[in-house]
């Protein structure tokens, strides 16, 4: 009978002695684009169903799926042009006079300090209703008043400045705050503390039942005292101890500038947020104290461990101690030596020599730093 030509693996027309063909679509080395292959496949498939083949049995011979097949002798129909849902007129479709009226009377000034559904339930009771709430929703987001729609209050006075504030050396820049400690059942502590923001050493802490003027006071002095320094600039955020009067009085008989955090700027402080996140986030940090003395206690420790002993991420994994008292040099030469001797004993392993980095020459608030990472 017929003699038909297959496709062979590789997608080519073969005759019955299983050599190439080339044939429309080929390119410089015979080789055609899939497209061109699959009209070739589906025309050969036509073939073999002409010849009394089944669509199933041919296609599956030519290696195309019957759909494919199919498609072919019923091809769809080319489509018009697209409208965009939005755009479609449909008769149920709410016109923008409907729409205008709806946002004119929603921001009268009956309904403007009102939620959209309170002012829609209330227009409704009062006899007026465009459409579904789910539509008014949708206008009313339409028109971008889809999120708190009350006048907000305006600052009277000046904006409050941003503090810029720039450490190169040790007790140049402090930070405290004070943050809160859970005790027996529902009693609470308060921990205040102080870090110098260039060494991040904590210069003074204490634990206290509550948070006072007085307290913050002695805190400064006995920083101040034990450190026999005083900063040139002491930086906190708004709580009432910050700005007492007597903080104040403190600050200027020991000749400090005071400097304050933006109301509600979170950023402004951060060092003194970084540090109690690190205590709290201690694995040994108790979920509550037994006493104000077991508070007192664990705090006093922690902090004698984490001056001394606390490689920081934030001076490239120096002690604060190493960092307040001038020892940068001498522990980074150590450092340095060990490296020297790795690399002497597996010069293999390292692409560079390695290099043990000083540790950061500057520090400061919104000043041009290197960010702050999560923890301490």
């Amino acid at each position: 009978g017929k003699s038909f030509r297959a496709l062979g693996r590789d997608g080519q027309e073969r005759g019955g002695d299983g050599s190439k063909s080339g044939g429309a679509g080929a390119g410089p080395a015979g080789v055609a684009d899939a497209k061109t292959w699959k009209d070739i496949a589906l025309s050969f498939a036509g073939k073999l169903v002409t010849a009394g083949w089944s669509a199933v049995k041919a296609c599956a011979l030519v290696g195309v799926h019957r759909t494919t097949w199919y498609r072919r002798l019923s091809p769809p129909t080319p489509t018009g042009i697209l409208v965009p849902h939005p755009d479609r007129a449909y008769p149920n479709r709410i016109t923008d006079t409907e729409a205008d009226a709806f946002m004119e009377l929603l921001n009268s000034k009956e309904y403007a300090n009102l939620s959209v559904t309170q002012a829609y339930y209330r227009m409704l009771d009062a006899g007026h209703c465009f459409f579904s709430i789910a539509a008014a929703h949708r206008i009313v987001a339409r028109n971008g008043q889809n999120g708190d729609r009350r006048e907000q209050r305006t600052g009277t006075g000046p904006k409050r400045a941003k503090p810029i504030i720039h450490a190169t050396a040790p007790n140049q820049l402090w930070s405290w705050d004070i943050t809160m400690l859970h005790g027996p059942g529902k009693h609470t502590f308060r921990l205040y503390a102080i870090l110098d923001v260039f060494s991040r050493r904590v210069v003074g802490h204490r634990v206290e039942h509550t948070e006072t003027a007085a307290l913050a006071a002695a805190l400064i002095n006995g920083a101040v005292t034990e450190n026999r320094q005083r900063p040139a600039v002491l930086h906190a955020d708004n709580g009432a101890p910050m700005r007492a009067g007597s903080t104040l009085q403190l600050a200027q008989s020991l000749g400090i500038t005071l400097s304050y955090s933006r109301p509600r700027v979170s950023d402004d402080n951060p060092y003194s947020e970084s540090l109690f996140k690190t205590v709290k986030y201690d694995l040994d940090f108790p979920r509550r104290f037994q006493d104000l003395q077991h508070a007192r206690d664990y705090m006093a420790a922690y902090f004698a461990d984490y001056n001394a002993n606390h490689r920081h991420s934030g001076l490239n994994y120096y002690t604060p101690d190493t960092v307040h008292e001038g020892r940068v040099d001498q522990a980074r030469q150590r450092r340095q030596a060990t490296l020297n001797a790795c690399h002497a004993r597996h010069p293999h392993r390292y692409r560079n020599k390695p290099t043990a980095p000083p540790a950061p020459a500057h520090a400061g608030i919104n000043h041009k730093t290197n960010q702050l990472s999560q923890t301490a």
